[in-house]
């Protein structure tokens, strides 16, 4: 898989952890976004160039001064206001928060830091707890909540990116069992309508990565992978079809 721009690492990853524990963040942060690949066994490459960590919205509220404190004292830049955090070596990470589901999305915390709290991150991580715990301290998406929060959010920028990745993990891990009964019960959590826009998306994506000329931001470098697309694909709409004709959740025949 060809990429061209400059991308993150494990290692990055971790020591954006280690960094954030040190603040009162300590091992609430979960890894979330392409990440979040980081965070268990995989073949399919994050092609980030960021890290992307979740963090309970409440501790956003009660403690964002001495956070933006205290990574501001490790050398990195931040603009007030916001969750995106720089530094010279080339680190960077965002900010997200995980509060009430009820709540939608919505900007959390106030002054100094504040942080997109994602309705499906607040579903996935916070009242699922579809996470596990990292060796080294703080927590990732589980394979079943990546996939769920990558098919369910949608944005605009790198979209197509999130579907791919998704669906390469689901067609990499389309024989365990356990895997795909987690991800259909957070699907079958969510509302129908989300359910179709997820199924639509997916198509789409796969669709668009066929084309010989694809080109989209944070995609490119699974333009050799069409073929394992295609498997995910195959998995998630079997899938999708079980959750809404009420089978119980578990292997897919």
């Amino acid at each position: 898989m060809k990429y061209t721009r400059r991308v993150t690492d494990l290692e990055t990853a971790l020591r954006v952890l280690a960094l954030l524990r040190a603040t009162p963040i300590a091992d609430e942060a979960t890894l979330v976004g392409s990440a979040a690949l980081f965070g268990f066994e995989t073949g399919v490459p994050p092609f980030t160039e960021d890290v992307d960590v979740c963090v309970p919205e409440e501790l956003v509220i009660a403690s964002g001064e001495a956070i933006v404190r205290l990574l501001t004292a490790q050398g990195f830049a931040h603009e007030l206001g916001t969750a995106t955090f720089t530094r010279s070596d080339g680190t960077t990470f965002d900010l997200l928060g995980h509060g009430d589901v009820a709540a939608g999305d919505h900007i959390g915390g106030h002054g100094a830091l504040r942080v997109m709290v994602f309705e499906d991150l607040s579903r996935v991580v916070g009242a699922l707890r579809a996470t596990h715990a990292l060796p080294g301290g703080c927590r990732a998406l589980t394979p079943a909540g990546f996939v769920a929060t990558k098919l369910l959010t949608e944005r605009g920028h790198k979209g197509t990116k999130d579907k791919l990745q998704a669906l390469l993990v689901l067609a990499e891990r389309a024989s365990d069992a356990r895997f795909v009964g987690d991800v259909e019960a957070i699907f079958g959590g969510v509302e129908a309508v989300r359910r179709e826009d997820a199924r639509a998306s997916a198509e789409e994506a796969v669709s668009a990565l066929g084309d010989p000329d694809f080109r989209d931001a944070g995609a490119e470098g699974y333009a050799s992978a069409w073929q394992d697309a295609r498997a995910g694909l195959a998995v998630l709409l079997r899938l999708l079809d079980r959750v809404d004709s009420g089978a119980p959740a578990g292997d897919i025949p």
